[in-house]
Parts: C-alpha cells; sequence; structure tokens
C-alpha cells in the first residue's frame, strides 16, 4: 500500500512537471515568434517619400486636406516603413520644377492638375478641351475606368507613375458684367492662361482672350485692363475676385482635374507589397478627395454670394453655342496629339452617361 502511494506520488509530480514544462515551451515558443515578426520588422526596407506641390498646406482645401491623408494613410498602413515628407507652398520648385524633378527621380511625388504636366505628357492636352464633362460624376467615371488605364501608360512613357486622378471642380468664369447670351460675350477681355487651347475657344465665342499672369490679375480687375476671368471657386474666393466682379457665370467649361504622381523607377523598385499599401492608400484618398471637394464646393459657392456674386446659369442655347466653339478646339487637339487619344475619350464620355 505504501509503495503504491509512492508510485502514485511520483506519477503526479511527473505530470506537473511535464505541464510546466510544456506551458514554458509554449511561452518560448511565443516569444520566439514575436522576436521573430520584430526582427522581420526591424529588417524591413524604410522609405522616405517626399511629395511636393505648389498649393498651400495650410489652407483648408479639399487638395491640402486630401494631401495631409496621403501621409497619414501610408505611414499607418505601412507600419512607418514609408514615411512621407510633404512640402507644398511651392518650397521646391513651382509645377513644372517639381515635375521635373520627379522625372528625374530627385522628388519622390508631385501632386499637381494636369495642366502643367502637358509639357511632359502632350496628349493631357486632350483635358483642356473645354465643354466635355457635363457634371464631375460623368468626369469621374472616365476617370476611373478603363480610359484611366490608356492614361495611365502616357505617364510611364513619361516617367510618372500615375497614382491619383480626381476631378475636383470646375473653372467657372467671373464678370464685371452680366453673361446671358452670347452676344454679351463679344468684346469682353478674359484673362487666360497662355494657354492656344483656351484663348482660340473664348476668341471663337468672341471673346478677346487676354494672357496675363496671375499675380497681375485682381489689380487688372480693378483697373478694367480685363473684363473677366476664369478659375475655380477655390481660386476665386480666396484671391477676393468678388471685390472686383459682380457676377459669377456658371459656364463649368473645364473641369479642374487633380493628380498624385510618382517617379515610375522608384516606384518599380518598391517591394511588392509596399506598392500595394501606396495603390490602396490612394484610391482611398481619391474618395475622400471627391467627396470632400464636392462639399466645399457648395460651401464656397454658398459663400461667394453671400460677398455678393450675383450668379448666372447659362441657357441650354449659351451651351450649345459654346460646345461648338469647343469642337474648334478639339480639331485642334487633335491635330497636335492624334485622333485616337480624343475619340478614345469621347467614347469614354458616352459610356460614363448611360
Amino acid at each position: 500500500m505504501k509503495r503504491t502511494k509512492i508510485i502514485s506520488l511520483v506519477l503526479v509530480i511527473l505530470m506537473v512537471m511535464l505541464t510546466l514544462a510544456a506551458c514554458g515551451g509554449k511561452n518560448n515558443a511565443g516569444q520566439q515568434q514575436q522576436q521573430q515578426q520584430q526582427a522581420q520588422q526591424n529588417n524591413q526596407p524604410k522609405y522616405t517619400l517626399q511629395l511636393a506641390g505648389a498649393y498651400s498646406l495650410n489652407a483648408d482645401t479639399p487638395r491640402a486636406k486630401a494631401t495631409k491623408k496621403i501621409k497619414e494613410i501610408i505611414e499607418q498602413k505601412s507600419n512607418g516603413n514609408i514615411k512621407v515628407e510633404l512640402y507644398l507652398d511651392s518650397q521646391l520648385g513651382g509645377d513644372r520644377e517639381t515635375l521635373e524633378s520627379c522625372q528625374a527621380g530627385n522628388i519622390a511625388m508631385v501632386s499637381s492638375t494636369t495642366a502643367p504636366q502637358v509639357n511632359f505628357i502632350p496628349k493631357l492636352a486632350i483635358f483642356d478641351i473645354p465643354m466635355l464633362f457635363d457634371n464631375l460624376d460623368i468626369a469621374k467615371k472616365v476617370l476611373t475606368g478603363e480610359f484611366r488605364d490608356k492614361l495611365a501608360a502616357e505617364y510611364e512613357k513619361a516617367g510618372f507613375k500615375l497614382l491619383l486622378m480626381v476631378p475636383i471642380s470646375y473653372r467657372e468664369m467671373t464678370a464685371k458684367k452680366a453673361i446671358n447670351t452670347i452676344n454679351d460675350l463679344k468684346g469682353v477681355k478674359i484673362r487666360t492662361m497662355e494657354n492656344k487651347y483656351h484663348k482660340e475657344f473664348w476668341n471663337s465665342l468672341g471673346a478677346n482672350a487676354t494672357p496675363l499672369n496671375f499675380s497681375e490679375l485682381y489689380i487688372a480687375l480693378q483697373q478694367g485692363t480685363v473684363d473677366a476671368q476664369e478659375n475655380p471657386y477655390d481660386i476665386i474666393l480666396p484671391n477676393k475676385f468678388y471685390e472686383v466682379q459682380k457676377y459669377l457665370i456658371h459656364t463649368h467649361h473645364i473641369a479642374f482635374i487633380h493628380t498624385v504622381v510618382m517617379n515610375k523607377n522608384l516606384y518599380d523598385s518598391m517591394p511588392d507589397d509596399y506598392k500595394k499599401v501606396i495603390d490602396e492608400s490612394m484610391k482611398e484618398v481619391s474618395e475622400y478627395l471627391f467627396n470632400e471637394s464636392k462639399t466645399q464646393n457648395e460651401q464656397m459657392l454658398a459663400s461667394l454670394k453671400e460677398k455678393g456674386m450675383q450668379v448666372i446659369e447659362i441657357s441650354q442655347d449659351v451651351k450649345d453655342k459654346m460646345k461648338e466653339a469647343a469642337n474648334k478646339v478639339a480639331d485642334m487637339v487633335r491635330k497636335d496629339v492624334g485622333n485616337d487619344i480624343v475619340d478614345e475619350l469621347m467614347k469614354a464620355i458616352e459610356a460614363a452617361k448611360k
């Protein structure tokens, strides 16, 4: 009996020791796994990506807010392995300079509209054809569908990776007098950019397109050197053009398309999981930017009305005449960049309307 008790006690002790050993083994295995994961995390490559732009980071605009989100989301999704440094307010140069630096690989990413990119990607001149998009929802469908892939290929030929492309607003006309008919445009001196397509459009409508440096525009409007100008709300409002222009005419003639591009060689050299982080982050920011722009456009329009601007919605007759003038510009673009890209854009627009 005594011997049986001793054997039982020994067995109990052995079982306890085995259990403790097993638990210890599990704890050690868990610690080892955690240490391995930490080591793997520490061994992952680190990137610091510069994101440059000519617009202000401190303004409460959709572009500025979206740019901050790009940094926030990429850094979060990459667990800090990809850092994004923001250089806005033209800190690294204007649109042309930053795009050249990005193309050369000296800046990782650039945030800008399509207008200055035409110098690098000539086929983007298609977006200088006026009266393309009846509304921004149609523009968004076009720029997120198959046509975007064709554009992305053009960016790659120039050494860029297209990461984001979002329509955020329209260029609208402001004037010191009411514009209700095409005849009202005759002789109106309207400030435009130094852009042959824009000049052709307004001249075809009977206006007098007058290229002028933007820094001189307010004074020119104030002194009557020019009678009118055309820009999105987020330029009209902060520059106080409402002080020197009485009327806001909803021409919706050119969509303001915002992009983020990256040096293609840098993007291609990154690990696949990092590319996925960047792609998913940009897709998320694209949706945010589009929706935020819609909200703020409504708010800015309300502010312009409060400042005393009278809003004119153009008639269908005026729209038709503007589209006729736009066809002349389309012919110019076809001559410069070819029929194919223009035809593909027009097909994509018609498909997006359905």
